[in-house]
């Protein structure tokens, strides 16, 4: 006899809607970016947590919803600008 499958329905946020935040602003809100390379990035549950509260706590700052591709996007921009001569 096969196992019913859960529903989960009621847990998943769908990416496309729900949220009631506004978007973020911005040029990088206006226009999506031409991404040419795709990245992978692995962190420690330490990091992963502290990422999302940094998120989090950004989004209660601001009003506005912050992604973890935004955050790691503007940190690695600062980095690299900081970084250069």
């Amino acid at each position: 006899m096969a196992r019913p499958k859960a529903d989960l329905d009621s847990l998943a946020v769908p990416k496309d809607g729900g949220d009631a935040r506004p978007a973020a602003s911005g040029p990088e809100a206006t226009a999506p970016k031409n991404y040419a390379h795709t990245l992978s990035l692995r962190l420690t549950a330490d990091q992963y947590r502290r990422l999302r509260r940094y998120v989090a706590d950004q989004e209660d700052k601001t009003g506005k919803r912050a992604t973890h591709q935004a955050i790691i996007e503007a940190a690695l921009d600062e980095y690299l600008t900081n970084r250069s001569a």
